[in-house]
């Protein structure tokens, strides 16, 4: 067993990963295998480092298999719903550790109690002020009188009871019929639900049984003037995003603000590219280049990483006039200090070539630093138009599968409904990685809307079969999201 390890217990907080606290983020990566209560958010595996190892274990079961994982010298966390010492099974598997010589160390996470009620626009301090919370396991031991005769917003977590139970318990102790209540389930997610009414009304007009937490009181009342994550626009939607690992932030974030949820499954890789020697010719002759053409961010970003290996001064680009694909490609220069001279107002490369054509004159020299897939037309083009085109890759995209299986399970049970592809190079990778999980995959997608960056996306997607139900107007990351807010 490796010596001094210190199991730590991450609380999840409610479930949304943005209310993961910055030490529970950085002990998820520091994790060989986790072991996950399976109530909370799979976007939290985002926080983990690649090749960890996950196993969804319910609380008060782990114990032993991670006694196990102890003894083969792995770095276990265990990730549980709320905050760890306010959860029986998490408490419970700390002493059983604890009896095994193993030390546990809990990361606090946000309360459900405080962040359930917030997230559905309910605030327990407004009226009287007073606000009470009851936690009990066995609906026998609380005392429901006491609930009944108490003032004020009243929060009870039914620990898996009815709410049939629970609104008879409440109204035998007596409690008025006509009290407000909230009822809250998948608090702060985007499966987020909240029933308002009066108790009298639970047993007639709530069907679901799978509660959270219930709100009783005139707290409640304040979810009129204070309901917000619901009028968000994504609100509701999860959404599938298939670019490479660590592009994906930027997309994240937006995304949230808007109130959806993300799952990653990157479809594609980026390396550097493994046959270097053809680029690094070109590179060491930069000077020469009347023309240096971005096509990409991953473009800009290697062919910088490419001059820093080779301690090439950018200074020797002098003579280099520069174009784009794409603003976002454009910025990235900006973000150099290269100001771009030319920049086709629609981001593909039939239109930099029309762009370009007035501007480049025969025997004229372009640099084209790409990536290996990349469409042969701009450089088949620019050579018809007369130039000396030195086409060389600048890194190479190649297929990933990691986590595909647990993208096909979310698939298949309808829990996700935008899959997003910024690339042909992803919609080919995503489709092959689905088939080897399983052939007949096509149905998975019934429901789900597919949404591409541009036509070139979409026209790989529907040639793989799939249905497109939009294409974003403007090529960019903003215009893929503002086409999904877009549709029904």
């Amino acid at each position: 067993m490796k010596g001094e390890q210190v199991i730590p217990l991450v609380g999840a907080g409610p479930g949304n990963p943005d209310l993961l606290t910055l030490k529970g983020r950085d002990t998820l990566r520091q994790a060989d295998i986790l072991f996950y209560d399976p109530r909370v958010s799979p976007a939290l595996f985002r926080f983990l480092p690649e090749g960890a190892r996950r196993v969804a274990a319910e609380t008060g079961t782990a114990g032993f298999k991670i006694i196990q994982a102890c003894q083969k010298g792995q770095q276990v966390v265990r990730l549980v719903s709320g905050d760890p010492y306010l959860d029986r099974g998490t408490v419970s598997e700390a002493l059983e550790l604890a009896a095994r010589g193993i030390q546990t160390e809990p990361v606090p996470g946000l309360p459900l109690e405080t962040t359930l009620p917030a997230y559905a626009g309910i605030a327990p301090a407004w009226g009287s002020g007073n606000w009470t919370v009851y936690r009990f396991a066995e609906m026998e031991t609380l005392n429901w009188e006491r609930v009944a005769d108490s003032t004020g917003t009243q929060i009870i977590f039914p620990e898996g009871q009815g709410v049939q139970q629970v609104a008879e318990k409440l109204m035998n102790a007596g409690l008025s019929p006509d009290t407000p209540v909230a009822l809250i389930e998948n608090g702060s997610r985007m499966e987020q639900k909240v029933w308002t009414g009066y108790l009298g009304g639970v047993t007639k007009e709530y069907e679901s049984h799978d509660v959270a937490l219930w709100i009783l009181g005139d707290g409640v009342r304040s979810r009129e003037n204070l309901a917000w994550l619901e009028r968000k626009p994504l609100f509701g939607r999860r959404i599938l995003l298939t670019r490479a690992k660590g592009q994906n932030q930027s997309m994240r974030e937006k995304i949230s603000r808007l109130g959806g949820e993300t799952v990653e499954f990157p479809a594609i890789e980026i390396r550097p590219p493994q046959q270097q020697e053809l680029l690094d010719q070109a590179l060491r002759r930069l000077e020469t280049f009347d023309w240096v053409i971005f096509t990409s961010v991953n473009g800009v970003d290697f062919f910088f990483r490419h001059l820093n290996r080779l301690r090439i001064d950018i200074r020797r680009m002098h003579r280099a006039r520069l174009a784009a694909v794409g603003s976002q490609t454009a910025q990235a220069l900006e973000e150099k200090s290269l100001q771009v001279d030319i920049l086709p107002k629609t981001y593909q490369a039939e239109n930099l070539i029309e762009a370009l054509k007035p501007h480049v004159s025969p025997g004229e020299k372009i640099l084209l630093p790409r990536a290996n897939i990349a469409r042969k037309l701009l450089a088949t083009e620019l050579t018809n138009c007369g130039c000396q085109v030195t086409d060389v890759d600048a890194y190479d995209t190649l297929p990933a599968s990691q986590g595909i299986g647990e993208v096909a399970g979310m698939l298949k049970r309808r829990e996700i409904h935008f899959i997003t592809f910024t690339s042909a190079s992803t919609v080919r990778n995503f489709v092959k990685a689905l088939s080897n999980v399983e052939s007949q995959w096509m149905s998975w997608l019934d429901g789900i809307q597919v949404v591409c960056i541009g036509p070139i996306a979409a026209q790989t997607a529907e040639e793989y079969g799939l249905q497109v139900d939009a294409v974003a107007k403007v090529y960019t990351i903003d215009g893929l999201i503002e086409a999904m807010i877009q549709l029904p």
